[in-house]
């Protein structure tokens, strides 16, 4: 199965390959040995190492064989607060457990106080528009958690010409296995250059809805790594909250509590007549008595940037929608006469599974954003259809501002209304 010296090129990172196919392919009882020869080369054979030779460990094929499938995401139904999700995380047992490609390889003592470490140390790609990344991955179960924190150490031997290009994503997946269903999550990425080990962490991480699983991928990024080395250790990705009973709603009561009739606009204050509340402010909003579409009264936004183009939310309501299966949001917008950069906005939805915007949340891809022109013009978003296990939706108002300045626009008779 082994042939002797795998070919003398073979380095750590082939035969870690190797190794996890042992996980599928029957095994002799032969161990394999890791050597070192004259040339610094790292090699794996089925005997044991020659004179010539230095021995860095002894590997037992039946011990492997005994580990979890680095393709197998392991269920643990106990509470999962707080409890680190990820398996091998501090990487003492070799790299078992996580999907390894070329380019990244195990280290003895390349970790925190020279314990068990992984490094990935991308090749060079060639000059072309397509992104090259050397990616370590393991898929993990969520088991019931609604918020998570990610956290990791790293430490780079070089040089990079980028900060981002070294880091930890989340992607979230709707299959158990990380195969289907994949959306995008978040990172981690070290915030400067500086010498020796960083904490790297973030919190308040919240699934999207419908997801089962998410798949935790340490990456480099070959280009902007200026062949750099980078060490990793102590992945954590974890619950901070559970998602109880309680948040999401008997189902029964909230189709009776927070179903009106089709067409009743489930917005609160949309025709802004007083004031803005009980809409929850993003950039500077605040109430205009003066400018409104059909009569007086609009929220006013003034978008600021002191660099370049920059947006963010507006303001924002979250609604309760009952049994309602399908919906339509609109709302009116006028850009400022006394802007002094150009700018835009955007209306759109994200539906949430528990009451009162609680718990894991999907945001649509449908959306409605204003044309360039003067005057009051009316946005609508049509078909939108509420996930099965939605029981709350975020009415998200975003503005942007073109370049450095600030854009003023209106907004007013916001509506969220079911169809059906």
């Amino acid at each position: 199965m082994c042939r002797q010296n795998f070919n003398s090129l073979v380095k750590m990172k082939q035969a870690l390959l190797l190794i996890s196919i042992a996980f599928f392919t029957p095994l002799s009882h032969a161990a394999f040995y890791e050597c070192t020869n004259k040339a610094g080369e790292t090699i794996f054979k089925d005997s044991e190492c020659d004179d010539s030779e230095t021995l860095n460990q002894r590997i037992d094929p039946e011990s492997l064989s005994k580990k979890h499938s680095v393709f197998t995401p392991v269920v643990d139904d106990s509470n999962p607060l707080g409890k680190n999700l990820v398996l091998n995380a501090d990487f003492e047992d070799q790299l078992i457990d996580w999907v390894v490609p070329l380019g990244a390889l195990w280290s003895s003592n390349g970790g925190i106080r020279n314990s068990g470490g992984l490094i990935i140390h991308a090749d060079k790609p060639p000059e072309d528009k397509y992104i090259h990344e050397t990616v370590v991955s393991q898929c993990v179960v969520l088991n019931g958690g609604s918020k998570f924190g990610l956290s990791a150490r790293f430490k780079s031997l070089g040089t990079p010409l980028k900060v981002s290009a070294n880091r930890v994503n989340v992607i979230w997946y709707e299959s158990s296995d990380c195969t289907s269903g994949g959306q995008w999550g978040a990172y981690i990425e070290p915030k400067k250059f500086k010498a020796g080990w960083q904490n790297l962490n973030r919190n308040n991480l919240t699934p999207a809805l419908g997801v089962k699983a998410a798949k935790i991928t340490i990456v480099q990024n070959g280009r902007y790594s200026n062949n750099e080395k980078g060490f990793w250790d102590n992945i954590r990705f974890f619950a901070t909250e559970v998602f109880n009973q309680s948040e999401r709603g008997n189902d029964a009561k909230a189709e009776n509590e927070f179903a009106p009739d089709a067409g009743t606009n489930y917005v609160l204050n949309g025709d802004f007549k007083k004031d803005i509340s009980p809409w929850r402010p993003g950039w500077k909003t605040e109430w205009s008595g003066i400018q409104g579409d059909k009569f007086p009264g609009s929220a006013k936004v003034t978008a600021r940037s002191k660099t370049g183009s920059i947006g963010k939310g507006a303001f924002s309501q979250c609604v309760n929608i009952g049994g309602g299966i399908k919906f339509e949001l609109g709302a009116s917008f006028k850009s400022g006469d006394n802007s002094t950069q150009k700018g835009g906005g955007r209306l759109r939805l994200t539906w949430r599974e528990g009451q009162n915007c609680h718990g894991p949340a999907r945001t649509t891809t449908q959306s409605a954003d204003p044309s360039d022109i003067a005057g009051w013009q009316r946005l609508k978003v049509s078909g939108l259809h509420a996930p099965a296990t939605a029981k709350s939706a975020t009415i998200e108002i975003i503005q942007t501002v073109a370049a450095k300045g600030e854009f003023i626009a209106f907004w007013d008779d916001i509506y969220f209304v079911a169809i059906d």
